[in-house]
């Protein structure tokens, strides 16, 4: 198997084009293409920017707000819990089937998509009056977000400069905390002053405004002539190959456990903090140092280590860095050493969020980035969905056990896995190369 990295943007050609222009050419005896793109600027990326922050106050707004509402509709513990779930059940599919999507379509029409939909499905929670009906909502909602996530991952992968992935991802990244910090509290007083129809009415206003955004500012990256698009969208051993390729692989491992300890802290820390005598308004601060420095670190010139040295350095030092903070957090002795832990956990965030987007985008293709996107979605999803339960369900069966202490075990040897596994066996690195082996052509940059 080849191991080594060729040039993203030249697979065959007799001459080179002009740099700073999208061209395509077709060979028609082998349909082998060739396109190069001009440098993205900063500017490029403010659209996809601004749908992927708009996407995720969406997520983040309504995590204060579903279980009260539904609770008010007459659901029990049961409910609520089918009602929370029910996103990420219809979510981990559409994921897949968003990514398809969104390579065969392109990124444009199918964020639109998303966005209109999320925004018509967030505006039906006002309408429901019974919880079978709330939760057949909240399994729609689900479907649609997991079909805008990907086409706005993808969107901003094609407009990122080859070489400086990990710098673009970095500032969406941060993009994202904004949201987590913003929406919830944003929501709660809204929710307060005006009731849960406002939370969802606004939040479907927004989500339209994103999709005027996604009609005028993002477009979708040049890649093939129109005769060649159904070649393109049809390698049925796409996803096949997408999980052969060695830094992918790595990357969908360390997002597992990453969202798996994001969910340990979401829903211990608070435990935590009550049980050092902090006020309720105390957790607050804890999970704010987590994103400030997570989003301060993803702004700063650290995200484009992973431009230089590569994901899996950032990636492995970022999950040991969150074990760290995990054994810290368990045993805090006062609350000025659980923010410690929180703002160290922020630390690890910050350095694995960059690494993991950029090793999906730069080793995927144009024709495949939607796919490895929405796999990059189903390992965000799965560790919050199946990690996290099974780590609370460990803590159960071992009373004396803290719940961050398994976690820290996994991030660590999460951490150290990915370092050996990538210096001793570093595989296969783009998707390309796995298809030519597989027998297909190859397509897109």
């Amino acid at each position: 198997m080849r191991t080594g990295r060729r040039s993203p943007a030249l697979r065959t050609s007799s001459a080179s084009p002009p740099a700073d222009s999208a061209t395509t050419t077709r060979h028609s005896s082998t349909r082998i293409v060739l396109v190069t793109a001009s440098a993205p600027t900063r500017a490029s990326l403010r659209a996809p920017g601004v749908v992927l922050f708009l996407a995720f106050v969406d997520v983040f707004a309504l995590l204060p707000t579903v279980a009260p509402h539904i609770a008010s509709l007459g659901a029990g513990a049961a409910g609520i819990g089918l009602a929370v779930g029910a996103y990420s059940a219809a979510n981990l599919p559409a994921n897949i089937i968003g990514g398809i999507l969104v390579d065969r379509h392109g990124r444009r029409i199918v964020a639109i998509v998303g966005l209109v939909a999320a925004a018509a499905t967030v505006a039906a929670y006002s309408l429901a009056v019974s919880v079978t009906g709330f939760i057949l909502v909240r399994l729609l909602h689900g479907v649609a977000g997991g079909i805008l996530v990907p086409a706005v991952f993808a969107a901003a992968g094609d407009r990122a400069r080859r070489g400086a992935e990990g710098r673009a991802f970095g500032r969406l990244g941060a993009v994202i905390g904004a949201a987590a910090v913003l929406a919830p509290a944003t929501a709660g007083i809204v929710r307060q002053t005006a009731g849960t129809d406002a939370v969802f009415l606004g939040v479907a206003a927004m989500l339209l405004v994103g999709a005027a955004v996604a009609f005028f500012g993002v477009h979708d990256q040049p890649a093939a002539a129109p005769s060649t698009r159904v070649e393109r969208a049809a390698h049925p051993r796409a996803i096949r190959a997408l999980l052969q390729v060695a830094p992918i692989r790595r990357a969908l491992a360390g997002t597992v456990v990453l969202t798996a300890a994001v969910g340990v802290l979401a829903g211990f820390l608070p435990g935590t903090a009550e049980a050092l005598g902090a006020p309720a308004s105390a957790v607050g601060g804890l999970f704010t140092a987590y994103a400030i420095v997570a989003a301060g670190l993803m702004l700063s010139p650290v995200a484009g280590r992973v431009d230089r040295s590569g994901a899996d350095v950032p990636m492995a030092l970022g999950l040991v860095t969150i074990g760290a903070a995990m054994l810290l957090l368990s045993v805090a002795p006062s609350l000025g050493v659980a923010v410690a832990g929180s703002a160290l956990f922020g630390a690890g965030y910050g350095l694995i969020f960059p690494a993991v987007t950029a090793a999906t985008s730069s080793s995927s293709t144009v024709a495949t980035r939607g796919r490895a996107f929405g796999l990059f979605n189903v390992a965000f999803s799965l560790g919050l969905a199946v990690g996290t339960p099974l780590i609370g369900a460990l803590a159960d069966a071992v009373p004396t056990l803290d719940p961050f202490v398994p976690t820290a075990a996994l991030a660590v040897g999460a951490g150290i896995a990915i370092a050996l596994v990538a210096r001793r066996s570093p595989g296969t690195e783009r998707v390309d190369e796995v298809l030519e082996e597989l027998g297909e052509p190859p397509v897109g940059p």
